[in-house]
């Protein structure tokens, strides 16, 4: 890794040098927004603006078939890869520098199917349908979130390529939501829970992102029906350490 990785990751840890400010009517928007902002106190919102500023300087937004990607727009895709990432030091997704955004379900060159959303590691790039986007942001209870799914794709990519302490961490911490879940007993009360949509027994992958899905958009019923695993989740998203 180079110095000027390290150094920039040192920079943007959890205590940075200074906190950037970020303009009131932005602090209004991520308050009206996400429920999680709303929970924070004045130093955890401090550091969250600070965060939201760094990752729309760190990437690149492009909006496709003439969609115009605004500052509002920027903020909000910002807040769901930061609200993700809040638990960790690292919180970037270096792996990834572009933010490709359209306005409604696309066509896909890479899988030739039409997706709302995709996460691709060999381009750099995260891609959103900005109509679904707004839906799983609006709409915050029913477990469908794109943009925390993809970024979870995103977040999970860049840790198992990493090699980092912290990755090395989450790898271990991932493992053990793993090993849980291919318990044969939790496996059959979560199927027959139908907490989780079929989509999460895909793959481990799946089973990441639609979980993470469940844990910022129905905490309380997860807790109440899977509190293993929720607290498995809490440890693996370092939530805990985060806002605790």
């Amino acid at each position: 890794m180079s110095f000027l990785l390290n150094f920039q990751r040192l920079f943007n840890n959890r205590y940075p040098f200074f906190y950037r400010k970020l303009e009131t009517q932005y602090q209004d928007l991520l308050k009206e927004n996400f429920t999680f902002y709303q929970k924070l106190n004045l130093d955890q919102r401090q550091l969250f603006n600070h965060r939201v500023l760094e990752f729309i300087d760190q990437h690149r937004f492009v909006g496709n078939e003439g969609l115009v990607v605004d500052f509002q727009m920027k903020i909000l895709i910002a807040g769901t890869a930061v609200m993700l990432t809040f638990g960790f030091d690292h919180f970037l997704y270096e792996m990834f520098e572009t933010i490709l955004v359209y306005p409604e379900d696309y066509y896909s060159f890479s899988t030739h199917l039409q997706h709302k959303g995709e996460t691709n590691p060999a381009l750099g790039v995260i891609v959103f349908s900005w109509e679904d986007f707004k839906e799983g942001i609006a709409i915050r209870d029913d477990n469908f979130h794109l943009g925390l799914h993809e970024f979870a794709h995103a977040l999970h990519f860049s840790f198992i390529t990493d090699g980092s302490p912290e990755s090395n961490t989450f790898i271990a911490n991932f493992e053990d939501v793993l090993e849980h879940v291919r318990n044969d007993e939790v496996r059959e009360r979560l199927e027959e829970s139908g907490y989780l949509r079929d989509y999460a027994f895909e793959n481990k992958y799946e089973l990441f992102a639609v979980m993470v899905e469940h844990f910022y958009e129905s905490p309380e019923l997860f807790r109440e029906k899977h509190p293993r695993l929720f607290k498995l989740m809490g440890d693996l998203l370092q939530i805990n350490r985060a806002i605790g």
